[in-house]
């Protein structure tokens, strides 16, 4: 329990409710697309609530927050970056585990040695590792993101619009990031 301390909580805030899960779920009300409701890809949902968590912070959430306390909005910084290393350590280890390169202890040892994760904490992950070889999609999906925002405002300059850059992707559903890039960019452009 000690990993859910205050600052990794308003991660887990913007990641699970507002604006993560719970805001794209209030979007799916809008898409009159079946297959875009049906079918999914959870680099695009979980990648989502993860760059969530980076998106609030980098936009003024902690100074808000915390207005005259540079120590709490360092804090709730420090709290999203251990859960962004939590996940970058599921991206090594997914792959490194599930291709034979690393063995359980080997694995436990990774999320505390290198994520710096307690050991219950890489416990529990190695076993969840061991039965979901695709948890790596969290930060795949995060980077995808990030890529495909800065191409849009690349593209459009001066005229870029964070609200608006949301709301289009969220129009796209929770289609692949390779659709929702062709979607917003017209062009088959890689996601990373």
């Amino acid at each position: 329990m000690a990993q859910f301390n205050y600052p990794v909580i308003s991660s887990i805030a913007a990641h699970e409710a507002y604006p993560g899960h719970y805001v794209q779920f209030l979007w799916m009300h809008d898409i009159h697309d079946r297959v875009r409701k049906l079918l999914g890809a959870n680099t695009n949902v979980e990648g989502w609530a993860h760059y969530c968590e980076q998106m609030m912070l980098d936009e003024g959430l902690a100074q808000s927050v915390y207005p005259n306390d540079m120590r709490r909005q360092k804090l709730l910084r420090l709290g999203q970056l251990q859960d962004a290393l939590l996940r970058n350590a599921r991206f090594v280890v997914g792959i490194k585990l599930h291709t034979g390169q690393f063995g359980f202890d080997q694995v436990v040892d990774f999320f505390v040695k290198e994520g710096y994760q307690s050991r219950a904490v890489g416990l529990v992950e190695t076993k969840r590792g061991t039965a979901d070889p695709t948890y790596l999609y969290y930060t795949l999906g995060k980077l995808q993101i990030l890529k495909l925002r800065a191409d849009v405002e690349a593209r459009q300059g001066k005229a870029f619009n964070l609200e608006k850059f949301h709301d289009s992707f969220m129009q796209q559903g929770f289609a692949p990031i390779r659709i929702v890039r062709h979607a917003l960019l017209h062009d088959d452009s890689p996601t990373l």
